[in-house]
Parts: C-alpha cells; structure tokens; sequence
C-alpha cells in the first residue's frame, strides 16, 4: 500500500498546488521535488523501485525542470506525450526490431494465450500510446481555439486530464483489452476459475 501511495503522492500534490494557487511553475517544482522523494523514500523503505517508476520520475524531472528554471509552463505540458511516444517506440521496438513481445514477457506465465494473441494486445497498446500523445498535444495546445475558452481555463484543464484523465484513459483501455481477450479467449477465465478452485494438496 505504502509503495502505491508513494508513486501517486507527487501527482496529486501537483495537482493541489495548482487548484490552490493556479501557479503551473509552482505546481510543477512541487511534483518534481515531492517526485524525486518520493523515489527516493521509496528505495530506502523497500531497497527496490519499479521499472515504471524510474521512467515517470525520469520524465517528471526532465521535462518539470525546464519548466522551473527556464519559467515556461509550456514545457511540462509536453510530458504525457512524450511517455505515451516512448511506450509505443518501445513496444515497436520490442516487437518489430527485437521479436520479442512485452506483453508476453511481462504476462506470459499467468496468461496462457498464443503468440498472436500477444501481438494483437501489443498493436493495440501501440495505437493506443499514440493516440493519448495525440490527444495531449490537443488538450494542451489547442483548447482555446477549438471550445473557445480562455488559456486560464484550458491549463487548468489541461491540469485535471495530467492528474485524472490519463490514467482514467489507460484504465479504461486496460478494461477493454480485458474483455476483448476474454471474448476471443474465453479459456483464460476457465483456467483462472478452476486456479482459484483448487485446494492445497494435504
């Protein structure tokens, strides 16, 4: 539980600086520190941090310092995008380049479901990365001249889609790929049920 509240700590004090302050170069200096402890904290308690994590601090650093030190908020607008670009390369690179399938190494053991089946969750995963980057650079940049709205009012959108809806976005995706494999491989819930069923041997 602790690890989890460590990961989405800096996040939500991002997101409450800013609601408190309507300060974006603000707000970012806070999640970059409180992203940085939190990393930190988190390899002193638990001698370990995962993959994901070192990537999203990498990220909140590269791109929040910038935003700090140079005074344009611009800059960390660009961070959902560029994770959501390298997610895809890396999928592509994995699967097109490489041969081997991320999903299928990170699930294969608990998953059993054929080379194909894999393939498709990767070019799923794939277009949907690209998509969400896409749809960043808009909400980001081009509310304003789309809806009408004042930049005010597009940032502080802008900051609630950074704090809840991307993640609400990859969730909800994750659901779909969920219900889609189960439709298409309607074993994976057999096994899991006949899994969960049986009783320790005595």
């Amino acid at each position: 539980m602790l690890p989890k509240i460590l990961e989405f700590a800096p996040a939500l004090a991002f997101f409450a600086v800013y609601k408190l302050s309507s300060d974006l170069i603000l707000a970012t200096a806070v999640i970059v520190g409180s992203g940085v402890a939190a990393f930190l904290l988190q390899y002193l308690l638990f001698h370990k941090v995962s993959r994901i994590q070192v990537f999203v601090t990498a990220a909140v650093v590269l791109f929040g310092l910038p935003t700090v030190l140079l005074n344009d908020p611009q800059i960390i607008k660009w961070k959902i995008t560029a994770v959501n670009l390298c997610l895809a390369a890396a999928i592509l690179v994995c699967q097109v380049l490489l041969k081997k399938n991320p999903f299928a190494w990170l699930f294969g053991q608990e998953l059993k479901l054929p080379d194909s089946a894999f393939l498709t969750l990767g070019r799923m995963w794939m277009l949907f990365f690209t998509l969400a980057a896409f749809l960043n650079v808009i909400i980001a940049f081009y509310l304003p001249d789309l809806f009408g709205i004042s930049a005010r009012e597009a940032e502080d959108w802008w900051v609630d889609y950074k704090t809840f809806g991307n993640a609400i976005l990859n969730f909800v995706f994750a659901l779909g790929c969920g219900f889609y494999l189960l439709r298409r491989h309607p074993e994976i819930f057999s096994e899991a049920q006949s899994g969960n069923g049986q009783k320790p041997n005595t």
